[in-house]
């Protein structure tokens, strides 16, 4: 029986890794993925309900290093689309430390193709909801749940909506956030060791053209978060926005919501004194950016992205960096493959045209263990040539799990 190579096949062979599960209608339930993958799936009614789940981990061998990062979805489906707009799909992001309310939803109708969103995640659990937008009408046809993930510090870090869930932030520094709902707030922090002139920069890289629909930005000292020392309404149609104050030594935090309704225009022959509430609109979903500048706190130039090799000096093993800055303190490094050592992710996969063999020595898979817990399994694993060209097959007894 021949295997034809792929990552399916891999995993299928995996002891702990689970590749689907068909009761995944409750959060106990959810098939599992990851950070970056790719499911297809359907919905079997319009009350049918399917959940996901997938993990954020931290860095075992050194937890004090941020692994956080910005997660982008994408919930698609095949083309042509439908033609019914009260049939669709609706997903939501949520934490497991807050499964009552969703760190953001949005919406796919089915005259629509996809819809995307991204959402900056700390290290934890997290779940996809996938249901109809009617309990009554379900799409006859299947939807495809992608998401890729970017690790890096320098998004929110949601549930930050107060200002003891704050996102921390450094001085000098860029960082990226966006309004999850309508009524979504974000709050940031920093500290001052010196009396500064600090600079607030807020912007976004492309404004659009409903001058309704905007921010408030707002800064607040910890002495007194009831009443802004600077504020500024930023509507979308402005590139930037810049606030500055004179502040001493201390903790201070910046806040970013929506901006208030304008008031409601009665329309022609209607009472002037009837008090129509206006609906209030946000920017949901699209990205801002933000920096809190200060002179007396040196700027970090950045490093430049090139492959570094870092060793690890408890297991001596060797794992490639995408800057010299990711490598953790106290490990040995350079920019100079390591001569006979292997290193994960692995540059020393070997094939031999003779016998069409393809080795490589080094693999990791995300998985579970047998209690469930996500973790990574390392292997090495050999393919052997088929024809056509480039293709391959797995060879089984091959695999070999590296401790």
């Amino acid at each position: 029986m021949r295997y034809i190579v792929s990552i399916l096949g891999l995993l299928a062979v995996i002891p702990g890794f689970v590749i689907a599960q068909e009761e995944n209608d409750t959060p106990e339930g959810a098939t599992t993925t990851t950070t970056s993958s790719k499911k297809a799936e359907a919905l079997s009614a319009p009350t049918d309900v399917d959940f996901f789940k997938f993990d954020v981990r931290i860095d075992r061998e050194h937890p004090e290093l941020d692994k956080s990062g910005n997660l982008m979805v994408t919930l698609s489906q095949k083309a042509p689309p439908g033609g019914n707009p009260d049939s669709g799909w609706q997903i939501d992001l949520y934490a497991e430390s807050d499964l009552a309310n969703s760190l953001y939803t949005t919406f796919l109708p089915e005259t629509s193709l996809s819809v995307k969103f991204e959402q900056g995640l700390s290290p934890g659990r997290y779940y996809y909801k996938i249901s109809s937008i009617n309990q009554e009408i379900a799409s006859t046809k299947g939807y495809t749940l992608q998401s890729a993930w970017e690790e890096s510090s320098y998004y929110e870090k949601p549930p930050n909506d107060s200002p003891k869930d704050a996102t921390a932030i450094k001085l000098n520094e860029l960082y990226a956030g966006n309004l999850s709902f309508v009524e979504d707030i974000d709050f940031y922090r920093f500290g001052l060791l010196n009396n500064d002139v600090v600079t607030l920069t807020f912007q976004q890289d492309s404004p659009g053209v409903d001058t309704t629909i905007g921010w408030v930005v707002e800064l607040f000292s910890e002495n007194s978060l009831s009443a802004p020392l600077q504020a500024a309404n930023v509507p979308v149609t402005s590139k930037s926005a810049v606030l500055q104050a004179d502040l001493p030594i201390g903790v201070y935090y910046i806040r970013v919501g929506a901006l208030p309704p304008a008031p409601a225009k009665p329309a022609e022959g209607e009472d002037t004194n009837s008090s129509t509430i206006p609906e209030k609109k946000a920017p949901v979903g699209r990205r801002y950016q933000l920096t809190a500048s200060a002179a007396s706190v040196p700027k970090v130039e950045p490093c430049p992205l090139a492959s570094t090799y870092g060793q690890n000096p408890l297991t001596t093993r060797w794992t490639v960096f995408p800057t010299a800055c990711d490598v953790p303190a106290g490990w040995a490094n350079t920019q100079v493959a390591p001569f006979g050592a292997e290193v994960c992710p692995s540059p020393h996969a070997t094939y031999q045209a003779v016998d069409g063999m393809l080795m490589i020595p080094l693999i990791d898979v995300e998985g579970t263990d047998e209690s469930g817990q996500a973790m990574i399994y390392t292997y090495a694993v050999k393919l052997r040539q088929l024809p056509p060209a480039f293709q391959f097959e797995l060879i089984p007894e091959e695999i070999r799990e590296v401790k």
